[in-house]
């Protein structure tokens, strides 16, 4: 497979017609067909099913190639954004994920650590959800990630470095009736609704069973979101319970604009492990392997490292 069949594949899919892609990498409709033709006689697989009026739509086979193309294409300018940045040292391009369970402090001091020394470096920062994260890192999106990994398995060519681990925490707003308790039990935050992740659904799972292990009642509401502002405003308008990282929470303006109130409960609850997570196969790029070692020296400084950090091959 060429570079470019992948890229007018990838355009088709994107476009959802031969003609807009066609437009899009500015060759004729029939040029575009061709490349398409030519791909899928390699592979012996049709990819795209041709409805009428020009629209495509992608087959089973369409869809296995997908993630494996945008992952080349990724790869590929990678490798070209990497060797233009071997000719400075002070520049390059970094992108960064950062899951929710990795302090935010940490991340922080080290970008700014790098950028006092290497100002013309560009630096992308995305955060969002772990498991969310994750998929884009394996796709090519990003350099590395910084995230929670517990229960996660790398798939082959991807290794994780523990930076710290942290518990999850029990929180709602100060004005919650579970909040004027001294010690809270279970038994009280019985009836109360749950927010949690809805990337992830095994804190569902999680909330659920600390509860039938006391042999109580299961929470029966709960409240998907992955939009994290939004989750907060509801938070600190409403009698939820919410279980995450402490990192979300540590922050001084989170507390004060949402009244977050930590709940002394020893469950439910995860060990999660914040991490630093790349590719075992590819080594990093200058400016992100100057970024990756200025995150662990800033979480040495924080003592945030509770033990020799450790290399979790997949």
């Amino acid at each position: 497979m060429e570079l470019r069949q992948l890229e007018r594949f990838l355009a088709v899919v994107d476009s959802g017609s031969l003609a807009e892609a066609a437009r899009q990498v500015g060759l004729t409709q029939q040029a575009v067909s061709a490349s398409i033709a030519a791909l899928e006689k390699e592979l012996d697989a049709r990819l795209f099913d041709r409805a009428p009026g020009g629209v495509t739509r992608l087959t089973d086979a369409g869809h296995a190639l997908l993630p494996h193309a945008r992952a080349q294409l990724a790869a590929d300018q990678r490798a070209r954004r990497d060797i233009s940045n071997l000719a400075s040292a002070r520049s390059g391009t970094v992108t960064l994920g950062i899951g929710e369970t990795f302090a935010e402090d940490i991340v922080a001091r080290a970008v700014s650590a790098i950028l006092t020394e290497r100002p013309d470096l560009r630096v992308n920062l995305v955060q969002g959800y772990s498991e969310q994260l994750m998929a884009r890192l394996y796709n090519g999106e990003f350099d590395f990630l910084a995230a929670g990994v517990s229960n996660m398995t790398l798939p082959a060519g991807f290794e994780a470095r523990v930076i710290y681990s942290a518990r999850d925490v029990v929180a709602c707003r100060a004005a919650h009736p579970a909040a004027r308790l001294a010690s809270p039990t279970l038994e009280d935050l019985q009836g109360y609704p749950w927010l949690v992740p809805y990337s992830r659904p095994s804190d569902v799972d999680v909330i659920t069973e600390a509860f039938v292990a006391r042999g109580l009642a299961p929470p029966t509401r709960f409240i998907g979101t992955d939009a994290y502002r939004v989750g907060m405003r509801l938070l600190a308008s409403n009698d939820l319970l919410i279980m995450t990282s402490p990192a979300l929470l540590a922050n001084r303006l989170v507390r004060e604009s949402y009244g977050v109130h930590v709940l002394s409960v020893d469950s439910p609850g995860v060990t999660r492990h914040a991490s630093l997570v790349a590719s075992s196969e590819r080594p990093l790029s200058p400016a992100a392997d100057t970024l990756y070692a200025a995150i662990v020296a800033a979480a040495a400084d924080d003592g945030a490292v509770q033990r020799p950090p450790a290399v979790r091959q997949a």
